[in-house]
């Protein structure tokens, strides 16, 4: 069994937008992200879905040409093919669930 706290996780982390794996589920990947800076430009996952929850701070993510304005405890489940980013301001921990990627896609 594992155990931690997720925002102290985060804030142990050199980078921003650089993720720590944590844990994987069948074929799921449980990621801890610190946010800030300059957010994350558009990505697109076309073949798989996936899971952004605002752990602690906020969040203004784009969603196929849809803001969202997403606060501690509150998610998002971006459906695969959808063009997303995450725009400047937004701050905290997030928690990211998603299946392995080729390296070359999202800095997620």
């Amino acid at each position: 069994m594992k155990t931690g706290q997720l925002t102290s996780i985060a804030a142990s982390l050199a980078d921003e937008w650089i993720s720590l794996a944590i844990g994987k589920i069948g074929g799921a990947n449980i990621k801890v992200i610190k946010m800030g800076g300059e957010g994350i430009p558009d990505e697109v996952h076309p073949d798989f879905d996936e899971l952004l929850v605002v752990i602690q701070g906020y969040m203004q993510l784009v969603v196929d040409n849809e803001t969202f304005s997403l606060q501690e405890g509150e998610y998002f489940l971006v459906s695969q093919g959808s063009v997303h980013r995450v725009l400047p301001g937004s701050y905290g921990t997030l928690l990211l669930v998603d299946v392995d990627s080729p390296p070359h896609s999202a800095p997620f």
